[in-house]
């Protein structure tokens, strides 16, 4: 099948009046949402070839958003950077084909009727780059785009794995709220030196993310961070949380098994 997105005029009569249609997000009314997207010109077919994956749907998030980051990102891995950033193709896909896992992903928020996060769920509400790490459909493309390692032909989730094994939504939100982690090889160096900490005992919490990238923040003011390749990335980080947290004892040339 091909990509549907909505168009620019229907995006923002949804937003605009979200008050309006509010009822008939809480009360899941499939017929309208037809009705409404049936009217001439507010969905768009594009060329893109897209197929339909199969999405987790259990009870605990924290498991199923794990492996929905890596079927979105399977199915839509051939998107480019521009259309990634898109929000009407997110909020399309949210209103349109996966429109069943918006109403799974916000079967609380509809219930309890919480129209602020059913926004920024659905909707591009917290500027540009953090939307795409909060909206419910475009943080899993996302965080599967940053995480996804091409040089792990074995298995190129395993750092994917990682990041979403807990806390998903606030890692997202914290982590990719920095400027420079748009940079894979800066993430992946981070992650990775994570990792090797964890696999030598440490028990990984959202403050060792945090001051990870406070760290980088610092000395980017010092040199170009892109400059650094993601070997470099992950001595550097590796080096000043084993100091920051006393973990001097660890080994400095822990093996890292992917």
């Amino acid at each position: 099948m091909k990509l549907k997105i909505i168009s620019e005029e229907t995006l923002q009569d949804l937003r605009v009046n979200f008050t309006a249609y509010c009822n008939h997000y809480y009360t899941q009314d499939n017929n309208w949402f037809e009705q409404y997207f049936q009217e001439e010109g507010r969905v768009i077919e594009t060329t893109i070839d897209f197929e339909m994956p199969e999405l987790c749907y259990g009870e605990e998030y924290a498991k199923s958003d794990k492996e929905n980051v890596k079927h979105i990102y399977s199915s839509l891995r051939h998107l480019t950077i521009v259309q990634a950033t898109q929000e009407r193709l997110w909020s399309g896909l949210a209103h349109l084909q996966f429109r069943d896992f918006s109403y799974y992903r916000l079967s609380k928020e509809l219930v309890t009727k919480n129209d602020k996060r059913i926004n920024t769920a659905l909707f591009f509400k917290n500027g540009a780059k953090r939307s795409l790490f909060v909206h419910i459909l475009a943080r899993l493309w996302w965080v599967g785009y940053m995480t996804y390692d091409e040089e792990n032909m074995d298995n190129p989730y395993w750092l994917t794995d990682f990041f979403c094994e807990k806390d998903f939504s606030a890692r997202s939100t914290v982590f990719f709220s920095s400027n420079f982690t748009s940079n894979k090889d800066i993430t992946i160096g981070i992650l990775r030196a994570l990792i090797k900490l964890k696999e030598n005992g440490l028990e990984i919490k959202r403050d060792h993310f945090v001051q990870a990238t406070k760290y980088l923040n610092v000395i980017g003011g010092a040199m170009v961070l892109d400059m650094l390749s993601v070997d470099e990335v992950e001595e550097m980080v590796t080096k000043h949380l084993k100091k920051l947290f006393n973990l001097e004892g660890i080994e400095g040339n822990m093996t890292l098994v992917k």
